[in-house]
């Protein structure tokens, strides 16, 4: 078995819906307990991450493959085959590297679909990095952060947008009106997305269509022309060379091909954008593997056919000259000077402006996690979803580089150094989150995978990834011409921006910190519209019922102290505990409730110590501190169907219970379990919280924090004195139907030894008994 390292149990994910978590201060023989709004512990040994984005789950299959396909399908198959042709000189090695990179992103791919339906959450690469590379504490996450804040604009398909735009109305349009164009869209969907959340998704929904049927009907005009050619095109049939033909003036230089291969990626980006926003994805897991696997065979074939249309209307030479401007000699050629150069040409500037709502409403969310992690300045107001429900801070963060590199820059050279650009860095990461996809299968093996990506994409993935970041530095044969940018400019600020990333996490966790003489740590907190971000404590009184156990009973209180003395003692043979010790609890709760059936569906063993050899098993697990309820009443019924499909239906007309059956492995002395009696909590006081399993949904309930909460806790109490907490009863006579419970610190226990204590979650069926 693999041991588990202290800090894959810290808290990694945090959450939107806030939780109830519990301390404790002595007064006599009652003890104060503060409830206060925090986080379910970001650790995944649940193979769970509950969270459902406070937007709301609004993203169907058909909005979520819009989301990938708008994002992949973007300016580069209208505007980048040009220059590809350009720089590796033939048609037969522009359309090979189309393939290749079309193989290297499915392996990429299958990477994303492995994390994504490992740990179905928002945030992408971001959480995937975190996940992985614990230490040096924060880096993973300060790298993300900077390469989102600095490279995450949209600056080239606003570009592409102002330039097509110009071309359908044959403006000859000056720098300036190149610049102010594309920022008027930017600035327009950063206004819709920011305001109008559920219009943005429509908009780019409609304009996502248009741009999948502007490609499939370039597919089809390219053999149209060809079987029957216009006049303009002087009889010939097509402009495609013969096989010997095709090869001619190939450029084979590794640093050619890898700059080519850039812009390849770029096209095919996108392919894991909904991995950003699964919080947001109904049903996530398998809207994921079904949309990214559909998205990229519909992305490759289209952009094979779409290339051979263009070389089969447009002569090479034209080709090569194009600049970005390919898509539009295409049309021209195609249909004349009307249709071909004004309707289609805007045609292709909306699929560009389709492009950016998909890139801004994927990176907004991407830069509010950041924000509600505290990367970034004021992330108090930029990690929020008011005033209308949209992150309004995300799309700010956004909006101010894609500004910048949109204005600042030349127009005639920003577009393909933007390509580059973006391209290495992400390369740097992609090793990254290959690299480490294997290591967690090493690591964690325990972690439940619905998918999983075949080891040899990976390893391709890897090599190749590799031989592109080393390729810039590959000088070409063809020498720099005259105001030039310098062959491997973008490398270097590529590496760059990762360098500077570094010494910024240098600075703020580590050099800042020992001057100042304090230490960097997250603070849990809870903003009103329902992210994390401050930490509010209620003081609330519980007491020891030491002495009265026997005044509490299940159906009266909703808990109950029984005495039991197991023959278990150790709690460390896993098979020995499903078996003998399954076979003394399944006995214990037929005697103290009149149960006719008993099955035991989990367990989980409490140690806090993280370094224990023990924790081997992934249901060892450290005490939880937030108030809770197992399992909402909904979630509590589909149990039965789901463990007894068969016998479901006969069980569900009688009375069903879950019962947790809690018992210290040894006398307690350190965060000691309260309960909060049945009938004091409000059914208004709690509150659902959708958990995503890889492979089904559940749902638990956290609990606000109430005047009238009655808490309760057995001080020292004893191996041999089991609690039974009833999370769930479906009979509706009036008697205590769940109980709320949490872990608190006890001050008294500090620096004692710490908890051990196991649970037992057991459906408990009482055949023949009503549900009034």
């Amino acid at each position: 078995m693999t041991s588990l390292n202290i800090n894959e149990e810290q808290p990694l994910l945090s959450r939107t819906s806030p939780l109830t978590g519990s301390s404790k201060i002595i007064i006599g023989d009652v003890e104060e307990i503060s409830q206060s709004n925090e986080e379910i512990p970001r650790a995944i040994e649940n193979h769970v991450l509950p969270e459902t984005s406070t937007l709301g789950r609004n993203i169907t299959w058909k909005s979520a493959y819009i989301l990938v396909i708008s994002r992949v399908i973007g300016s580069g198959i209208f505007a980048t085959p040009g220059s590809i042709v350009k720089s590796v000189g033939s048609i037969g090695l522009s359309l090979t590297l189309w393939v290749v990179g079309a193989i290297i992103a499915a392996c990429g791919l299958a990477v994303s679909i492995e994390y994504g339906s490992m740990l179905p959450r928002s945030g992408g690469d971001k959480v995937y990095l975190e996940f992985t590379y614990r230490n040096p504490r924060f880096l993973a996450s300060t790298l993300i952060a900077v390469q989102a804040v600095l490279l995450g604009f949209t600056a080239s398909n606003c570009i592409v947008f102002s330039q097509y735009t110009l071309f359908a109305f044959d403006i000859e349009g000056s720098d300036f009106l190149k610049k102010s164009l594309a920022v008027g869209l930017l600035t327009a969907i950063t206004v819709i997305h920011g305001c109008f959340l559920k219009l943005g998704i429509r908009i780019q929904n409609i304009l996502g269509w248009i741009k999948l049927t502007l490609v499939i009907f370039m597919v089809f005009a390219g053999l149209f022309v060809v079987t029957f050619p216009p006049s303009t095109t002087k009889g010939n049939r097509h402009q495609l060379p013969e096989w010997n033909g095709l090869w001619a003036d190939s450029n084979w230089n590794w640093g050619i091909i890898s700059t080519a291969l850039f812009k390849v990626f770029y096209s095919y980006a996108g392919l894991s954008n909904v991995n950003n926003v699964l919080n947001e994805v109904k049903d996530p897991v398998r809207t994921l593997k079904s949309v990214s696997i559909t998205a990229l065979v519909t992305s490759c074939i289209l952009y094979l056919l779409v290339n051979v249309a263009y070389f089969m209307v447009v002569p090479l030479e034209e080709i090569r000259d194009s600049g970005e401007l390919i898509a539009a000699l295409f049309f021209e050629r195609s249909f004349g000077p009307t249709i071909g150069k004004k309707i289609l040409p805007f045609a292709v500037a909306l699929s560009g402006a389709g492009n950016v709502m998909v890139v801004t409403f994927a990176l907004a969310r991407l830069n509010q996690e950041i924000a509600r992690q505290g990367f970034l300045p004021f992330s108090q107001y930029l990690s929020t979803s008011k005033p209308f429900n949209a992150p309004l801070g995300g799309l700010i963060v956004h909006y101010i580089p894609s500004l910048l590199v949109i204005t600042l820059p030349p127009s005639g050279e920003v577009y393909s150094f933007i390509l580059d650009v973006e391209g290495y860095p992400g390369q740097i990461f992609a090793l990254a989150i290959s690299i480490g996809l294997l290591w967690l299968r090493y690591k964690r093996p325990d972690l439940k995978r619905p998918f999983k990506a075949w080891v040899g994409a990976v390893l391709l993935r890897i090599v190749l990834s590799i031989a592109l970041l080393a390729a810039p530095f590959f000088p070409p044969a063809k020498k720099r011409s005259s105001g030039e940018i310098w062959y491997a400019t973008y490398a270097v600020v590529g590496m760059g921006i990762i360098v500077f990333g570094i010494v910024y996490w240098y600075v703020w966790t580590r050099l800042i910190p020992k001057w100042k003489s304090y230490r960097l740590d997250e603070e849990i907190s809870v903003l009103d519209d329902g992210f994390t971000r401050r930490l509010e404590t209620r003081p609330i009184t519980i007491h020891d019922i030491a002495g009265r156990e026997a005044e509490f009973t299940l159906d009266g209180n909703g808990f109950q102290i029984v005495r039991h003395e197991s023959n278990e003692k150790e709690f460390v043979d896993d098979e020995k505990l499903r078996t003998e010790y399954y076979a003394e609890t399944e006995k214990l709760l037929k005697d103290v409730t009149g149960a006719t059936r008993v099955f035991i569906f989990d367990h989980t063993i409490r140690r806090a110590s993280p370094d224990s050899e023990l924790r081997t098993n992934s249901t060892l697990r450290s005490p939880v501190q937030y108030v809770h309820v197992d399992q909402s009443y909904r979630a509590s019924l589909n149990r039965v169907a789901y463990h007894l499909p068969e016998d479901a239906p006969e069980l569900l007309k009688s009375r069903v219970q879950i019962i947790n059956v809690w018992r210290p492995i040894k006398t307690v002395q350190r965060d000691p379990l309260a309960v909060a009696e049945a009938s004091s909590v409000d059914e208004n006081d709690l509150v659902p919280v959708p958990l995503i399993y890889p492979d089904r949904q559940g749902e638990t309930l956290s609990v606000k924090a109430g005047e009238r909460h009655r808490w309760y806790w057995k001080s020292e109490q004893r191996p041999d004195e089991v609690l039974l907490i009833k999370c769930f009863d479906s009979k509706l006579d009036g008697r205590a139907r769940r109980v709320p419970h949490s872990a608190f610190v006890d001050p008294e226990g500090e620096g004692k030894e710490a908890r051990e204590s196991i649970e037992v979650r057991c459906l408990v069926f009482q055949e023949g008994e009503s549900l009034e």
